[in-house]
């Protein structure tokens, strides 16, 4: 085995939840094993910040995919790079479709702040994620055609046709010059899926989806950044 990249997602790995404290405990087990382990990238539907506040829990900085593969956070300058299929035309429908989901929503939903590209809805009152996503689903499947919707545990993400995770980790790859058998793939969701399924070795933590789990390399016991302990473990120790 010659892992060189460890790519996983925040929520339902790393953390639990929105509204959630970090288990700092865990994070701390993982910087104390930055040494044995390989270089740890994101690949999460959250925005540049917030990817920059996880690197920082973690202790090492590497580039990552952000806002469900419409963003690579470049360490070395502090910038993003867009996906290539991103254009002016599309971050101004982009405001156009967030102007609708507004009106449209309104009581229902509500728009992540801070984000380039990605529209990240998260449900309102007992409405649930993918409740919202077959809501948003109806709404733009004749309205903006040029946009797709998935969704995670906590957000309803809305990207441009053809840019996901795996396309986002597409991007990474050129950039490190890596190969997908060289990389360890972390996921929960039916969002991580496109870049999951790309990779040789992947894992899930308890609380993954069941189609994650029928295809995982290895699937742990423990829950969120718990599981991805036993995952390194396994794999590392």
């Amino acid at each position: 085995m010659s892992i060189r990249l460890i790519l996983t997602d925040i929520e339902g790995c790393l953390t639990t939840n929105k509204g959630i404290a970090l288990n700092l405990q865990a994070f701390q087990w993982i910087r104390e094993h930055l040494e044995k382990l390989p270089s740890i990238a994101l690949c999460t539907g959250r925005s540049q910040p917030y990817i920059e506040g996880i690197l920082q829990a973690i202790g090492k900085f590497e580039d990552s995919v952000g806002e469900n593969g419409c963003i690579l956070y470049i360490m070395e300058k502090d910038d993003i790079i867009l996906h290539p299929k991103v254009n002016e035309e599309t971050l101004k429908e982009k405001e156009e479709l967030k102007k609708f989901l507004r009106e449209k929503l309104e009581g229902k939903a509500h728009i992540e702040p801070g984000k380039e590209v990605c529209v990240s809805l998260y449900p309102e009152g007992k409405l649930t994620v993918p409740e919202l996503s077959e809501i948003t689903k109806e709404l733009l499947k004749n309205t903006f055609p040029n946009f797709q919707v998935v969704y995670s545990y906590s957000a309803v993400d809305i990207t441009p046709q053809g840019i996901d995770k795996g396309a986002g980790m597409e991007m990474l790859v050129k950039r490190k010059k890596l190969n997908y058998d060289e990389i360890l793939g972390i996921g929960d969701s039916l969002g991580d899926l496109p870049f999951l399924q790309k990779l040789k070795y992947k894992a899930t933590p308890a609380n993954g989806h069941p189609t994650l789990k029928s295809i995982a390399t290895y699937t742990a016991k423990e829950e969120n950044v718990l599981g991805v302990i036993e995952i390194l473990k396994y794999f590392f120790f």
